[in-house]
């Protein structure tokens, strides 16, 4: 079931990265357009980090969010902490890359909102541990 988790938020983290755009997924609507020639110099524009639309805060957060769910899944997953860290950022960065052969701008300041989303679980679940372990001893 664990791996099913993984799985299935794998693929909504590819359905919201990869769909042509934000606003048709408000209407529910799904549409993928391959984009053969993706042009990779663009993961290092940071420019437009600033062309903020009306969704600009919800889209940040969903990457923030999302990759912070993808880290957790694959702690509870794997049970090791700075392997599950490592493969959720490996995703982060995968996602972005993949994205720009769908006509979407993939950015490389996006991989570091999704690694900072990765970094906060990673910290709540040392601290979750670290306070399990704690306790423990006390018993």
């Amino acid at each position: 079931m664990r791996l099913v988790a993984v799985i299935l938020w794998a693929a909504l983290l590819f359905v919201l990265t990869c769909n042509i755009s934000l606003h048709t997924l408000f209407y529910r609507r799904v549409f993928f357009y391959i984009n053969p020639h993706p042009k990779f110099s663009d993961l290092l524009i940071f420019s437009d980090i600033y062309a903020v639309h009306s969704n600009w805060l919800i889209v940040k957060l969903g990457h923030f969010i999302g990759f912070a769910i993808m880290d957790a899944l694959l702690f509870n997953l794997i049970k090791k902490r700075k392997l599950s860290a490592f493969l959720a950022v490996l995703v982060a960065i995968l996602t972005e890359i993949l994205q720009m052969f769908f006509y979407r701008d993939g950015r490389l300041y996006d991989i570091l909102i999704d690694s900072a989303g990765v970094m906060l679980a990673y910290q709540l679940s040392n601290f979750r541990l670290r306070k399990i372990q704690g306790l423990e001893k006390k018993d």
